[in-house]
């Protein structure tokens, strides 16, 4: 007797764990395959994780269910993609049901009950309903007329008029048939198959064809590559040979030549018959990405992003699936794509959060990346100009491999930056937002027909709504946060959940009149720039100009063409923006990259500092950077400045490793959300107790672990659920998840945990 060892598809920390079906003799099941198998009262897909003839100890001599049938035209998920799916559940401490449908996407779909009719259109007895009760016949009818005669019974329901009473009726008297069956979420009429080894003869014929005059994303002709550059090719080139894995850290500086590294070396795994994935941080950035490698690659080379629509990915997938694809072009998803021969992970701008899913479970790719590689003995290249401090500490430790450019292309040099304190010019008259420095700056490339970029991390008007005479700030009422004020469009508007508002009159509170706007943001930057420079032609790259992937591309693409003098926008602007023509960047506030509770922040603003001020002088012409700050002396803008990444790194370091910070200590944050608070707070209360019980008294330094809180998160209030959180700390992270995991476990079962939403981080990017 075989049985089959089922995860099932069902997101609750109550069935996480392993289930087992008999296999019916007439089913052919393989591990990796989809299937459907009874749960309690109802039907459920499972994923079969191994077939054995071995039943646990506690389940001998019980009944053990018969595993109903193979979900039809599925995909037999690889034994590797199995495997990562269940390490990411491990160490995500999310349920395995949620990472299988992360690693996974074409396990999308539910069980649904089913009408189907006993007897044909043409049976007597249904000509003879026909006659006697046409209302019945309609329902028939309904069933005929579909396209796989049979139709989900909500649907029977909706196009018959019938009852579900009506439906039992019927079913009892042998006129319909109930059956439970699998919805695909993949388009209808898509075959998926399995995923199979290709070889590379088709790519090569193809690819004889092609010009091979390469040209780079501006239309110019792609230089020789530097001296650093080719050291660094070869670098790559040893550790792919070794057939090893290995991740390398590729530190270098902005305008070094990074994206051309990534070419040669694509290249290189291609040719050998290979396969390649390479990530950027934003959707936004495929398209500039896929036209650097397009004319190489051609129809071998695919996008795949979240905002695809699900025809679109199941194509990709299928596409993928069957060998033709050779080089994954995406953003954070597209880790898993199941390419075959894979050997090589590129993520360009490894620094950057948006690596980081937001949703359970909450994995970062460039762990996974490292864990798809470890898997298959393949290589994963780490690309930035200001790397994260948790991976160039790694890098300078031995424990990943390392290898950097310091000069950009040419010998171009790196813009000189000046620092102006706000401070001096308010007390010289100045009231803008605009320092002098920058204003004679702006209208000297204005002269010059060059282009600017300003930077200000903040969208809207102003930042808040404020009443002069009693303090009340108008707040969103289902979030814990001000309204942000747009003047486009005259409304305020709520960054979490889009609420809006019309700015009031007078005060809500007090009813007086002295309404006033504070703060800035990217609209107001924009219209007071206007107002000093009434010729320039501006533009405006943020969230609300660029809620589509095509508004995006036109902002860009008027700018690359030098139809606009001065682009203005948030953090969008900082990240692989290459315009030959911007000779100068100016930063609004810095400060405000600094005033967060986060003991990230100073990473984050050098990081944002550095790459925003990386965007000028990359091409022939010089550029220069003027940063406007009232904190001139904070390190972390200072050594911005002197583009110094390797003192900003030792200097943080230090202080880090003084406050027990990431990477000498792990935390992982638990956040409990739900509609009433007091369910919030007696929810983590609960789990704290549980937590607390588990605590080692061990005296050992290294296994200690700390329980922070519980307490109201930094924002405690988003789209009308209370939040509150708990973290804990401690030097070993497997003693750490182990640790929660055994106390969300018992939380699970108690009754405070029903209906409270549970998201768990390992080593969180922040905390609000």
């Amino acid at each position: 007797m075989q049985y089959a060892e089922v995860l099932v598809d069902v997101a609750n920390r109550r069935l996480d764990q392993l289930f087992y079906y008999q296999i019916p003799a007439t089913l052919n099941v393989k591990a990796g395959m989809r299937v459907l198998v009874p749960l309690q009262y109802r039907q459920v897909q499972g994923i079969v994780l191994r077939i054995t003839e071995v039943l646990p100890e506690n389940l001998k001599g019980h009944n053990v269910k018969n595993l109903l049938s193979v979900v039809e035209d599925a995909t037999v998920i690889p034994e590797d993609l199995l495997d990562l799916a269940l390490w990411m559940a491990e160490t995500t401490i999310s349920p395995i049901a949620q990472s299988l449908h992360t690693v996974w996407p074409l396990m999308k779909g539910k069980v649904e009950d089913w009408v189907v009719p006993i007897a044909s259109k043409e049976d007597e007895d249904v000509q003879t309903i026909k006659l006697l009760d046409p209302e019945i016949y309609q329902g028939f009818a309904a069933l005929f007329r579909a396209r796989q005669k049979s139709l989900p019974l909500k649907l029977f329901l909706k196009r018959s008029g019938f009852t579900l009473e009506k439906v039992e009726d019927l079913t009892k008297q042998g006129w319909l048939r109930i059956e439970s069956r699998f919805t695909s979420g993949v388009p209808s009429g898509t075959k998926l198959s399995s995923l199979k080894q290709t070889d590379n003869t088709e790519f090569s014929s193809s690819k004889e064809s092609l010009n091979k005059a390469i040209v780079d994303e501006h239309g110019r002709q792609r230089p020789p590559l530097t001296e650093e550059q080719v050291k660094v090719c070869q670098e790559i080139k040893r550790a792919l040979a070794n057939k090893v894995h290995k991740t390398i850290l590729l530190h270098g500086v902005t305008g070094s030549g990074k994206t051309e590294v990534y070419h040669k070396v694509i290249t290189e795994v291609i040719d050998q018959g290979n396969t390649a994935i390479l990530l950027v941080p934003e959707i936004s950035l495929t398209s500039q990405m896929s036209y650097f490698f397009q004319q190489e690659f051609g129809e071998h080379m695919i996008l795949l992003h979240s905002s695809l629509k699900s025809s679109a990915k199941a194509k990709a997938w299928q596409d993928i699936l069957d060998g033709k694809i050779k080089l994954v072009i995406g953003a954070r998803s597209a880790v898993f794509a199941p390419l075959p021969n894979l050997k090589l992970i590129i993520l360009d701008e490894e620094h950057e959060g948006a690596y980081k899913q937001d949703e359970n479970p909450k994995y970062h790719a460039r762990d996974v990346a490292r864990r798809r590689m470890e898997q298959i003995q393949g290589i994963v290249l780490l690309g930035s100009a200001t790397p994260s401090l948790e991976t160039y500490a790694a890098a300078q430790s031995g424990k990943i491999g390392f290898t950097k450019m310091e000069h950009r292309v040419a010998h171009r040099p790196l813009p000189p930056v000046q620092i102006v304190d706000m401070r001096e010019e308010m007390m010289k008259g100045n009231r803008s937002m605009f320092s002098m420095a920058l204003q004679s700056r702006l209208r000297l490339r204005l002269e010059q027909k060059e282009q600017s970029m300003l930077f200000l991390n903040r969208r809207g008007y102003s930042t808040f709504v404020n009443c002069r005479e009693c303090g009340y700030v108008v707040r969103c009422p289902s979030c814990d946060v001000a309204l942000t004020y747009h003047s486009q469009g005259q409304v305020m508007r709520c960054h979490y959940c889009n609420h809006e508002e019309v700015p009031p009159h007078s005060c809500p509170e007090c009813g007086s009149r002295y309404i006033r706007f504070f703060g800035q943001g990217t609209q107001r930057v924009e219209e007071e720039l206007q107002g000093l420079f009434p010729q320039a032609k501006i533009l405006r790259l943020d969230w609300d100009t660029t809620r589509s992937q095509e508004g995006y591309q036109q902002i860009l693409s008027v700018f690359r063409k030098q139809e606009a003098d001065i682009l203005v926008g948030t953090q969008m602007m900082a990240k692989g923006l290459d315009f030959p023509n911007v000779t100068l960047v100016g930063v609004i506030a810095a400060d405000q990259l600094l005033n967060m509770p986060d003991f990230r922040a100073r990473e984050r603003a050098f990081q944002l500092l550095t790459q925003v001020a990386g965007r000028a002088g990359r091409s022939d012409k010089p550029g220069e950077v003027i940063i406007q700050t009232y904190t001139p002396e904070d390190r972390s803008i200072v050594l911005a400045s002197h583009h110094d990444y390797p003192r900003f790194f030792w200097e943080e370091i230090k202080y880090r490793k003084e406050r027990l910070y990431p990477p000498y200590t792990h935390v992982i944050r638990v956040l409990l959300l739900h509609e009433k608070e007091e369910r919030v707070i007696r929810a983590a209360q609960s789990l704290a107790g549980y937590l607390q019980i588990g605590i080692d008294k061990s005296e050992d330094a290294n296994d200690k672990v700390t329980i922070l809180g519980p307490a109201p998160a930094v924002l405690s209030r988003i789209k009308d659920k209370f939040r509150w959180q708990l973290v804990v700390k401690g030097k070993r992270l497997d003693k750490l998840r182990a640790f929660l995991h055994q106390g969300v476990q018992k939380y699970a079962l108690d009754s405070s945990s029903q209906g409270v939403q549970l998201n768990i981080e390992v080593d969180p990017l922040s905390v609000g």
